[in-house]
């Protein structure tokens, strides 16, 4: 791979992560994006997501010269291979993914890309949309050349620098073995350690990313509710679950009994792959129902929270611990710990909450967001530990004892200590278990 050939268009999460992850290999990347005030903090070494790892990361192949950040696309026009990472987002009309930013960044490669450039769709997109796009440019492009490949992304937010560098495998989906190889080539050095490369078309390429996270929902919906099933006949969900998850066929990853899935990308891909099926007349009835529950899981959440608290929330004072919709990072879209905070409100309670590093911004009069867990407990009838920060797992609640107005907590992400010495003083209720009751 020669210099100054990958150019990473779209610089969010996705984008960031691919374009410091090749500039760590060793290759060098133009980084394109229309959002100036970000081009101008990541040019600084700062970047605009919290992300294990990733300013370090940053700042050090500023420093090598392996990275540039611009908001002019034409900087790339001697870029042969360019990695298109634009959001997708949900249309409210169709339900389907909205194609608006990738067309746009597609049509703009295309008119600076030179002869024989390839362009790879890291977006998670409907399938059929790379054969679409490669049909625009074959008419609007003729003799140019220009390829479309598919290429999606399986990051963990969170962990997201640690997967790009120890991928499970690489999918690449084109229809010219030529534009495969280029991105290939891209991936020797994973292809190097054995990494599987998976080489298939766009259709089937785009068909595994929304199969794997529809797949990974699934897992997380059954665990809850095996949960609501153990709440009422007894027994220990997290015992459940490692039971089953030895199993080499079921795994225990995306076994643990919560408030349900959320975040960019498990909300977003379901409701795709549901719409993608009716669209085509071939219903995922298993997909449909796993968003039916998932939906429905904030709604009995807050109905166990109203009958611990004596089927009222107007005007209790909540405390809810975290608002990132995981750990390890800032990420609060479709957060159920976010729903949460909005489904309290609405029922009149006022809300304190703390997250170590996610920020919230609700116009509410009844809201406030605390700096530290003392804060957010004070004055509080309840405490709900919404995201699973290893800060919450090892608080200590006596600290907090004098603070609040009765010592119950709600552990919806099952992490609080209950073996800890000032347990026995608390009211504590945790999915998957019925409620421990102070005993002094």
């Amino acid at each position: 791979m020669q210099a100054q050939t990958i150019c990473v268009v779209g610089v969010g999460y996705v984008g960031l992560i691919q374009a410091v992850g090749l500039a760590k290999l060793g290759l060098k990347v133009t980084c394109v994006d229309l959002d100036a005030s970000k081009v101008a903090m990541l040019k600084k070494g700062i970047p605009p997501i919290f992300e294990d790892g990733l300013e370090d990361a940053l700042r050090e192949v500023i420093a090598r010269g392996n990275i540039v950040f611009t908001t002019d696309i034409g900087e790339a026009r001697d870029c042969g291979l360019f990695y298109v990472a634009v959001g997708t987002p949900t249309s409210e009309r169709t339900g389907n993914a909205r194609l608006d930013y990738l067309d746009s960044a597609v049509a703009g490669i295309a008119e600076i890309a030179p002869a024989e450039a390839v362009i790879v769709v890291k977006s998670t997109v409907p399938i059929g949309t790379c054969a679409g796009l490669q049909a625009r440019l074959d008419r609007n492009h003729p003799g140019k050349g220009l390829e479309i490949v598919s290429n999606p992304e399986f990051l963990r937010e969170g962990t997201a620098l640690k997967d790009f560098f120890n991928p499970e495998r690489i999918v690449i989906g084109g229809t010219s073995e030529a534009a495969r190889q280029k991105v290939r080539d891209s991936y020797a050095a994973f292809e190097d350690r054995g990494v599987p490369m998976i080489v298939t078309d766009t259709s089937t390429s785009e068909t595994i990313k929304y199969a794997a996270n529809a797949f990974l929902a699934t897992k997380v919906t059954f665990i809850n509710e095996i949960s609501d099933l153990v709440e009422t006949v007894g027994g220990d969900i997290d015992q459940v679950a490692r039971g089953i998850g030895l199993d080499s066929r079921i795994g225990p990853q995306f076994l643990k009994a919560g408030p349900g899935y959320g975040g960019s990308c498990f909300p977003k891909d379901t409701l795709a792959l549901a719409t993608i099926g009716r669209r085509h007349g071939v219903q995922q009835q298993i997909v449909e129902t796993v968003i039916r529950i998932n939906d429905s899981r904030r709604f009995h959440i807050l109905k166990r929270i109203e009958a611990a608290m004596g089927d009222k929330l107007s005007g209790k004072r909540v405390a809810v611990l975290g608002l990132a919709f995981k750990a390890d990072t800032d990420d609060v879209r479709d957060s159920p710990a976010v729903d949460l905070v909005h489904a309290l409100l609405e029922e009149g309670a006022d809300v304190q909450s703390f997250d170590p590093v996610a920020r919230l911004a609700v116009d509410h009069r009844g809201y406030s967001q605390c700096e530290t867990i003392a804060e957010a407990c004070k004055g509080v009838s309840a405490v709900l530990v919404a995201t699973e920060w290893a800060a919450f797992r090892t608080f200590d609640f006596a600290s907090v004892e004098a603070l609040v107005d009765r010592r119950y907590i709600f552990d919806m992400r099952r992490i609080v200590d209950i073996t800890a010495s000032w347990v026995p003083r608390w009211d504590i209720e945790r999915i998957g278990s019925p409620l421990m009751r102070a005993s002094a």
